[in-house]
């Protein structure tokens, strides 16, 4: 049996999986994974590895063409400004990296007909706990964190076919 085979999304088979902003840790952990067994295209706007090809996400065009032209089961969309520091020093950029790059694979999933996995992060949350979960208010603090939180709130409230994980 096949990754490929066992791994399902929305109970769909994921056979051709498209990872936009897959050049960091988390891209290669999802290329080395989900490579063994179905199709990928891996994107980034650092190419800083041979199975990576360069796109910009905050291009919606360029986004969509892309995409489109690879016909994926699914779309990742990992892509994300992480710094925090350089996100507070940088907000027009973590915006547009971390919200609006978001609505444009919102858009685009919706637009294929394909399932979103949209990666968030629990730094939406703050407070003296050490383990949130889904019931717990967002509380995001940070232009990271709000920037984040919003692309997230888009996918859940755009997206019909999505699965945020943090």
């Amino acid at each position: 049996e096949n990754l490929g085979e066992r791994i399902s999304f929305f109970g769909e088979d994921m056979k051709r999986i498209y990872i936009a902003g897959s050049g960091g840790m988390l891209g290669e952990a999802f290329h080395d994974i989900f490579g063994r067994d179905c199709e990928l295209k891996c994107t980034d706007i650092d190419v800083n590895a041979p199975w990576l090809s360069y796109l910009d996400i905050r291009d919606l065009e360029a986004y969509r063409k892309d995409v489109a032209s690879f016909r994926p089961d699914t779309l990742f969309h990992l892509g994300a400004c992480t710094d925090m520091e350089y996100c507070e020093r940088n907000p027009e950029n973590a915006w547009l990296t971390n919200a609006l790059a978001v609505e444009n694979a919102a858009y685009i999933a919706n637009e294929l007909d394909i399932p979103l996995l949209y990666i968030s992060t629990a730094g939406i949350f703050d407070g003296p706990k050490q383990v949130f979960d889904d019931w717990d208010a967002p509380n995001p603090r940070s232009c990271y964190a709000r920037s984040k939180h919003a692309g997230e709130v888009f996918v859940r409230e755009h997206v019909a076919r999505h699965l945020v994980c943090r």
